[in-house]
C-alpha cells in the first residue's frame, strides 16, 4: 500500500512540474509577442527629435493693418503703391484738392511762388492724385493749380488713371528749384510757377496756375528757332509714331478738351505739344 502511494505522489508531482513548465512558456511567448509590437510601434513613430521644431508649433504670421486712405495722404508725392497695398482702398478717395497748407507753402515759398508773384495763395489749390508711371506701377502724384480748374483737374487724372494712361512723374517744380527746363528734361508733369513765357516777359498760364504740362519730354515745346527741353529731339518729327505722343488721337487730348482747356499742339505761330490751358479771366 505505502508503494502504491508514493508512486502516485510522484505522478502528481511530474504533473504539477510539467502544468507549470507550460505555463511559463506561454507567459514567455506572450511576452516576446508583446515586445515585438511595442518595438514596430516605436520604430513607426518616433516622435519629434530633440532640437527639431514640428509643424504645428511654428507661429503664424498675422497680416497687418489695412491700408487707409489717411496713411496714403502721409505718403510723399512720387510713392510707388502695390498692388496688395491698393487692395480693398477706395482709390476714388486719393483724387482730391485742397487749400494750400502751410506745409506745401514752405516748399514753394521763393520758388514757383516768388516774392514777385502776383496769384494769391488763397486763389491755388493742392492736389493730389494717383497715376500710371511709366514702369506700370500707381504712383502718388501732385500739382499745385488754381482753384478755378481744380475739380476738373481731379477729374481728368482720375480718368489718365482709370484707363491706365502712363505718366512718368508728376512732382511740384519746387523739386527742381523752379527751374522749368530741368523739369521737363525729367519728364515732369507740372502746373504752377510764376514765370514768363519762355523767350518773353509775358506771364505764363503756369504764373496762375491754368495750364499743365503733361510728359514733356516726349511733347515739347517748338518754336521757329528751337525746342525746349534740350534732350527732346527725337520727339520733335509729330508724323513719327512712339509712345507717350500726344496728339488729336490721345486719351489725354481728349479729356483736356472736353473740359474746356485748349491745346498748345493746335497753336499756329508755337508748337507746345505738353501744354494745355484754360485763359485766365
Amino acid at each position: 500500500m505505502r508503494k502504491h502511494t508514493t508512486l502516485l505522489t510522484l505522478l502528481l508531482a511530474l504533473l504539477l512540474a510539467l502544468t507549470g513548465c507550460g505555463g511559463s512558456a506561454a507567459e514567455d511567448a506572450g511576452a516576446t509577442d508583446g515586445s515585438a509590437d511595442s518595438s514596430a510601434v516605436s520604430s513607426a513613430d518616433p516622435g519629434p527629435e530633440e532640437g527639431v521644431t514640428s509643424i504645428s508649433s511654428q507661429p503664424v504670421e498675422e497680416e497687418g493693418p489695412a491700408l487707409t486712405a489717411a496713411d496714403v495722404y502721409a505718403m510723399d508725392a512720387g510713392t510707388i503703391l502695390t498692388a496688395e497695398e491698393l487692395d480693398g482702398l477706395d482709390t476714388s478717395e486719393l483724387f482730391f484738392y485742397e487749400d494750400i497748407s502751410d506745409q506745401v507753402f514752405a516748399r514753394m515759398e521763393g520758388v514757383s511762388f516768388g516774392a514777385d508773384c502776383t496769384t494769391a495763395r488763397e486763389d491755388l489749390r493742392y492736389v493730389r492724385v494717383l497715376h500710371t508711371g511709366f514702369d506700370g506701377e500707381t504712383h502718388i502724384g501732385e500739382l499745385v493749380v488754381n482753384q478755378a480748374i481744380a475739380e476738373d483737374v481731379v477729374e481728368i487724372f482720375q480718368g489718365l488713371y482709370g484707363a491706365s494712361y502712363p505718366i512718368e512723374k508728376m512732382l511740384l517744380i519746387d523739386e527742381y528749384g523752379g527751374d522749368d527746363e530741368l523739369s521737363m528734361e525729367d519728364n515732369n508733369t507740372s502746373c504752377f510757377n510764376f514765370r514768363a513765357v519762355s523767350g518773353t516777359e509775358h506771364l505764363s498760364q503756369h504764373a496762375y496756375g491754368l495750364a499743365i504740362d503733361v510728359n514733356p519730354l516726349y511733347n515739347p515745346y517748338i518754336t521757329s528757332s528751337g525746342y525746349e527741353p534740350y534732350n527732346a529731339g527725337d520727339y520733335i518729327d509729330r508724323t513719327l509714331d512712339f509712345d507717350y505722343k500726344i496728339d488729336e488721337t490721345d486719351l489725354c487730348y481728349q479729356l483736356f478738351t472736353q473740359h474746356g482747356f485748349t491745346w498748345g499742339g493746335s497753336w499756329s505761330s508755337v508748337k507746345d505739344y505738353q501744354h494745355f490751358q484754360l485763359e485766365a479771366e
